[in-house]
């Protein structure tokens, strides 16, 4: 602090003058509609600013006289003029600008070309390398959720669950790798990782979704792959009042509905307009199926004509040892409500509230057939006469939140400017209900004990498992209940936290800058409880399948591929388990086992401090800055040892310093270099960081979290090419590097000291060092300059290449590529805009990619074959969404969803070694919007 005062001193001294001016004023179109990210300048000062939410800036500090005004936004017309400043007076210049050509008045009337030139103007002025996405291109696509939108920046690739986009993957780097925050202010997890589940978060909610791709010291340093800012709406000086309603349809498991609703309203009160209100709110019910298939890839040893003894050096094949036959059932209801109230005190002073908060049930059904070869015949697929059907039904009720609210406030001084505020976040997972109920046999000799299965690979894709020797696997007289377990799981985290900043323009040998540093505090209280009771049957005899059958079947499961036997209606089973208690008796130790070692508390406080400086000379923009964290961790977990428990404690502390530069160097009025240096931090996991865990004397094994885990540590270099096109376009390409330190792999280690020495702990450990690089161009451009109708055409387009390698992963001698790493992503979205037509396609890919770490050296048939590291499948997704304005604010909507039925899943090693297979068809749905345009105003 006293280092960062000293330097400030200095600059004022360095500036010192007589007396300086403030100039302000709002940027906006013909209709009113704010430009935000429009670029004022003053010269020969070179003082500048950067139009904000409400298309309004502000610059201070300017030597009194006349300067020359410029005001530019991509896709608009320029505009200069002189202004005069006058010493300790506040100058107001409001502006219009006017689309280039006529052609291009869609910019201004229509919702998805004024958010993409929004969007290409913000990042033109950012001070890092920034990707924005404005609500009017979130919606213009059927994108239910936040991560589904950001999917389709360059560079980013998503971890899908249930047919939605869940975790981000920023430049190939695992969700772990980067944050999230909303309006700055970092997010609560609610589970019990530190990535941001972004399903939970409605699209519809937020104002612009920012992707951070380079670090600066005023911002947090857990972003190795990058931040993702949600940024909330907030009130302008026109009415914003908008409605919308859709439903649709997907024909999977016999048919899904799905409904889509919400509104916003806000405005600006008052003779000066210096009370901003605004609220909104938005549902979103999703009925969604799932047919999948888990199959169970594996090598066996094979003499010619005998597998199930051959010789100890008989030859290795590939093969299954069976299947899941999985049908899912969704009912996930989705809703959220956001809200800014602002106030302007004075012209120099402000204060705001704004908060947001966002409720997901991910309910759901699952039915489950596992057919199982135990031993093989004279083939690698022909089963032995001791193979075996087991039946479980779930039930899933997880209630997932995420909630920010956020207090502050801004005081500008002659030269300054101080800004603070105080946060409050909080997120959970809480499960109502997570049940599942195992069914099969009362004896050995039953016909599901003695099944001898084939296995068909005559379709790539989809290994069957034909029964062989004739018995019915599906009849449900042969099933009986033979325990269950119900759990009510929760995980919530609170964090608070509180920061200010105090930034001085200065003026230092004719080049304007801005000095600032602040600093911020940030407490985090994460804990776990898990409440999971164990039930056996008394008497499975007197629990037959026959007793618990639904009505409910799938006819067309798998597209007929297999066939879906008799399901189970889960409410019957609780009838019983609530009815009857005495037919269950409780399992003590399973219990036990799976209660008290995922119960833990974790607190942890970041204390954040920083330093940064900006200066422009000549074609040059400059960017310096420093920033200090330092960690406090206090843990508290369990060691349990059969039926002792050993409390676990853990404090530890540490201080980074995380250096960042950025060079922008301007090639042309229109073009541009920049240049960027930052160094990052990736915390563990919360889970993995408790200590303690669960040890098994037989099998000489702990489970267990590892609190001697170091953070990860990442150098970043980025190098990119930018130029902005006419009448409304942007092309950019660049290089990034990551240089990265103690990458976390989970693996199976020895103990080599202590009570336990000579047992394997399962766990997380620091590898040695990684490196990730790669590049990614961007191509974005409204094509209004081509004849006739084709003059309503468009494209946005990306690409980016990555490669990684690992050094370090326990068990092997190779350099795997990182986890998550996707080589190849690209996404295509041509758009089509003419009078009162809108449309969009959007064609999203992301590469294969190593989910999990299975290899290990040595085994059998390689890294490609069934004991390979576990991919997720390359994804290709089509989207299609189009729009016409009906008059009076109204907007007729239609939309396909995954028109291709992309499939998600995994493979071992090769994709021929399927692991997990599921579709989830296409769904198509329409409604109206409804939105007060400007000329209805």
């Amino acid at each position: 602090m006293r280092i960062a005062l000293s330097i400030l001193l200095l600059i004022t001294c360095a500036s010192a003058q007589t007396g300086s001016g403030t100039l302000t004023g709002r940027i906006i179109d013909r209709v009113g509609g704010v430009l935000q990210g429009a670029r004022v300048e003053l010269q020969p000062s070179g003082a500048s600013a950067v139009t904000n939410n409400q298309g309004e800036y502000k610059i201070i500090n300017i030597d009194p006289g006349v300067q020359k005004l410029s005001v530019s936004f991509v896709g608009f017309a320029p505009y200069s003029g002189d202004v005069t400043i006058a010493a300790g007076t506040t100058t107001r210049v409001d502006q219009t600008l006017a689309v280039r050509g006529t052609s291009d008045e869609i910019i201004v009337t229509a919702d998805r070309p004024h958010g993409e030139a929004e969007a290409i103007n913000r990042e033109r002025t950012a001070e890092n390398i920034l990707q924005v996405l404005p609500a009017e291109v979130i919606t213009s696509l059927p994108n239910a959720n936040v991560a589904d939108a950001v999917g389709r920046l360059p560079s980013v690739t998503l971890e899908r669950d249930e047919g939605e986009g869940k975790y981000v993957q920023i430049r190939g780097a695992e969700p772990r790798y980067s944050n999230v925050t909303i309006d700055g202010v970092n997010v609560a997890s609610p589970e019990n990782v530190r990535q941001i589940k972004l399903d939970i978060i409605p699209s519809d909610l937020v104002e612009s979704v920012e992707i951070n791709k380079t670090l600066l010291a005023s911002g947090d340093g857990d972003a190795i792959g990058g931040s993702v800012n949600l940024r909330t709406k907030t009130a302008g000086e026109q009415l914003t009042a908008s409605v919308f309603g859709l439903a649709g349809y997907n024909p999977i498991v016999g048919g899904r509905h799905n409904t889509q609703s919400g509104a916003t309203l806000g405005k600006r009160f008052g003779k000066e307009k210096k009370l901003g209100v605004l609220f909104g709110g938005t549902y979103d019910y999703n009925g969604r199926g799932i047919d999948d298939i888990e199959p169970g890839p594996q090598t066996i040893q094979c003499d010619p004509g005998n597998c199930g003894d051959p010789s100890s050096k008989a030859p290795d094949f590939a093969t299954y040892a069976g299947t899941d036959l999985r049908e899912y059932r969704y009912e996930r209801v989705r809703w959220g409500m956001g809200g800014s109230v602002d106030y302007k005190i004075s012209d120099s002073s402000n204060i705001y509230i704004r908060g947001l908060y966002s409720h997901f049930d991910n309910f759901g059904d699952r039915w489950v057939y596992s057919p199982t070869i135990n031993s093989y015949g004279a083939t690698p697929l022909l089963g032995g006469a001791d193979g075996n059907v087991t039946f479980n039904a779930q039930i899933r009720r997880p209630v997932q939140t995420i909630g920010s609210l956020a207090l502050g406030g801004q005081r500008y001084f002659g030269k300054s400017v101080f800004t603070w505020e105080a946060s409050g976040g909080h997120a959970s997972t809480e499960d109502k209900g997570y049940s599942t109920a195992n069914f099969g046999p009362v004896d050995d000799n039953s016909p599901l004990n003695n099944v001898v299965f084939g296995v068909d690979v005559s379709q790539k894709y989809r290994p069957r498992f034909p029964v062989l020797n004739g018995v019915n696997i599906y009849d449900p007289k042969q099933y009986f209940l033979q325990n269950l377990d119900y759990n009510k799981f929760r995980s919530p985290q609170l964090n608070l936290q509180a920061g200010a900043s105090y930034a001085y323009n200065y003026k230092l040998g004719g080049h304007f800058g801005v000095f600032e540093f602040g600093g911020k505090v940030r407490n985090a209280h994460k804990f776990q409880e898990a409440a999971d009771t164990y039930y056996n049957a008394v008497d499975p005899s007197s629990l037959p399948f026959t007793k618990f059958q639904s009505t409910f079947t799938n006819n067309d499961y798998y597209d007929k591929t297999y066939q879906l036997g008799p399901l189970v209606d889960y409410s019957k089973v609780l009838g019983v388990l609530q009815g009857s208690p005495s037919a269950f008796r409780i399992n003590g130790p399973r219990t036990f086992a799976r209660n008290t070692p995922q119960t833990w508390d974790l607190v942890e406080r970041i204390s954040a401090g920083y330093f940064q400086n900006s200066i422009s000379f000549g074609k040059f923009r400059l960017y310096t800055g420093l920033r200090f964290e330092g960690t406090d961790e206090g843990i508290r977990g369990s060691l349990v040892q059969g039926t002792n428990v050993l409390p676990v404690k853990r404090q530890s502390g540490y201080i980074d310093p995380l250096p960042s530069i950025q060079l922008r160097y301007a090639l042309t009025s229109e073009s541009g270099i920049r240049a960027a240096y930052g160094r990052g931090i990736a915390r563990p996991n919360y889970s993995d960081l408790v200590p303690g865990g669960t040890v098994t004397d037989t099998r000489k094994r702990i489970s267990a979290g590892n609190p001697d885990l170091k953070s990860t540590y990442a150098n970043n270099y980025d190098l990119l090419y930018e130029h902005y096109l006419k009448p409304l376009g942007l092309f950019s390409a660049g290089f990034f590097y990551k240089d990265i330190q103690q990458p976390i792999y989970s693996v199976l280690s020895p103990v080599t000291s202590g009570t336990f020495a000579g047992y394997s702990q399962l766990g997380p450990i620091n590898g040695t060092t990684a490196k990730l690089y790669g590049f990614e161009i961007a191509y974005q451009q409204r094509l209004s300059f081509l004849p006739g109708l084709l003059g309503g055409t468009g494209i946005s387009a990306n690409y980016s290449y990555t490669a990684s390698e690992a050094n370090g992963v326990p068990g092997r001698t190779d350099h795997p590529a990182l986890q998550r790493q996707a080589p190849h992503s690209w996404n295509i979205s041509p758009t089509y805009d003419r009078g009162r037509l809108s449309m969009r396609v959007g064609l999203s890919y992301n590469d294969a990619n190593i989910f999990f770490y299975s290899y290990q050296d040595g085994a059998a048939l390689g890294k490609k074959g069934p004991n390979g590291d576990t991919y997720l499948y390359q994804h290709l997704q089509v989207d299609a969404q189009g729009s016409y304005r009906l008059g009076h604010g109204f907007s007729a909507v239609v939309y396909g969803l995954n028109l291709t039925n992309e499939v998600f899943g995994f493979y071992q090693g090769s994709p021929q070694y399927v692991a997990q297979r599921e579709y989830y068809k296409t769904t198509v749905a329409g409604g109206l919007r409804w939105t007060l345009t400007p000329e209805g105003r």
